[in-house]
């Protein structure tokens, strides 16, 4: 997204020096390509939780007991 935001910054600013046709495209592909992979990341997030509730772990590993019997 900030690569986006640059090229978009560095256009507005240098409108004759970029070719026409390139700028909206790396822009639209570098601020779509963001926000795909920071809703993929999300989604890992959510996975990863539920199925660290499903997988019934035991809250505390003990290694011996003492004074138990």
């Amino acid at each position: 997204m900030i690569i986006a935001i640059v090229y978009l910054i560095l256009k507005l600013l240098y409108w004759d020096s970029f070719p026409n046709g390139t700028a909206p495209i790396l822009i639209g592909m570098f601020f779509l390509g963001s926000i795909q992979i920071f809703f993929i990341g999300f989604l890992g997030e959510y996975i990863l939780n539920i199925n660290s509730r499903i997988m019934k772990r035991p809250l505390v590993i003990e290694e011996k007991r003492i004074n138990f019997e």
